[in-house]
């Protein structure tokens, strides 16, 4: 039975339980004569099936997330701007900053505002862009530990429900990420994630066309012990999202000192307390990589488009 289960991923294996728990919620719903939920969870069933054997991604069909729980502590509606004593260049150290991450320049200018109040944050191919020709894009943080222009405070959080609405960019060779990290995700001493985790509320993966599997699906993923040869890390699955290059979505992750719950559209999609759950606070970041597969992306410029984000803590 071990020789069976190493052939496989966690996450496959957890698909496989999660099928018949799927199904068994269908025949509950079938008798109950909720069709529209039974066709759901028919389809989530055949989904797990091929997670399991193949690591596709599956439908969200689990219990909504109980908002009454919390309240909202902080957000950025992004109306027209946002706030820079909150928001700073990830990676890039100072507004008028360009840094070179994997395959394109990162700089402020990528970040611009729509006129119904949305942040869109930009991928594209500039021919005399601040570091002359090249890919361009950005990412921002609230990391309260680093202060590039004299008035910034960031924000940190222990526990809650994270949230970010957004449009996604779309083509090989950019992941869109909303995810959250703490300084001490760098630390020589690792104690699995208690003292330093990043966690990735969503991003995507960079190799899909629109005819791959993964198109319009997201991922989660807990990463530990450093960046270094520690290192350690547990993907939770793909799942879709509904139509995410052209509609909004919520992506979001519920954490508290027992676990992490991860949410699309307030449907939670998995959960886990791989390596010991965080507890320290963490701060947000937003950004989108891109890697040498851009060349390949003939929807360029590419944008991704966030409405808010929202940080809760429980009642």
């Amino acid at each position: 039975m071990q020789a069976l289960l190493s052939l496989f991923a966690k996450r496959q294996i957890t698909s496989f339980h999660e099928m018949f728990y799927a199904f068994g919620l269908f025949l509950k719903s079938l008798f109950s004569l909720d069709f529209k939920r039974a066709a759901a969870l028919l389809t989530a069933a055949f989904q797990l099936l091929g997670a399991f054997v193949s690591d596709t991604p599956v439908t969200p069909y689990k219990d909504s997330i109980d908002m009454s729980r919390f309240e909202l502590v902080w957000s950025d509606e992004f109306d027209h701007g946002f706030d820079s004593e909150i928001w700073q260049g990830h990676y890039v150290y100072g507004d008028n900053d360009t840094q070179l991450r994997d395959t394109a320049w990162w700089n402020r200018d990528q970040v611009s505002f729509t006129d119904d109040g949305c942040l869109k944050m930009t991928v594209e191919y500039k021919e005399s862009g601040p570091k002359g020709a090249g890919y361009y894009s950005y990412g921002m943080e609230t990391n309260p530990n680093k202060n590039y222009s004299g008035s910034h405070k960031g924000y940190e959080q222990l526990y809650g429900y994270f949230e970010i609405s957004c449009i996604l960019p779309k083509g090989p060779g950019i992941n869109p990420a909303f995810w959250l990290l703490t300084d001490g995700m760098w630390a020589d001493d690792t104690d699995g994630g208690v003292s330093g985790a990043e966690v990735d509320v969503f991003e995507t993966k960079m190799d899909y066309n629109e005819k791959s599997k993964d198109f319009g699906s997201v991922f989660h993923t807990i990463h530990i012990d450093s960046y270094e040869d520690a290192h350690r890390s547990e993907n939770q699955g793909s799942f879709y999202a509904d139509d995410p290059y052209n509609k909004f979505n919520t992506y979001g992750v519920e954490w508290n000192e027992n676990e992490y719950i991860f949410y699309i559209n307030g449907v939670e999609t998995a959960r886990t307390s791989f390596g010991g759950v965080c507890a320290v606070p963490l701060y947000l970041i937003i950004s989108i990589g891109v890697d040498e597969k851009i060349a390949q992306n003939n929807f360029l410029p590419s944008s991704m488009i966030v409405d808010y984000v929202r940080c809760y803590q429980y009642k």
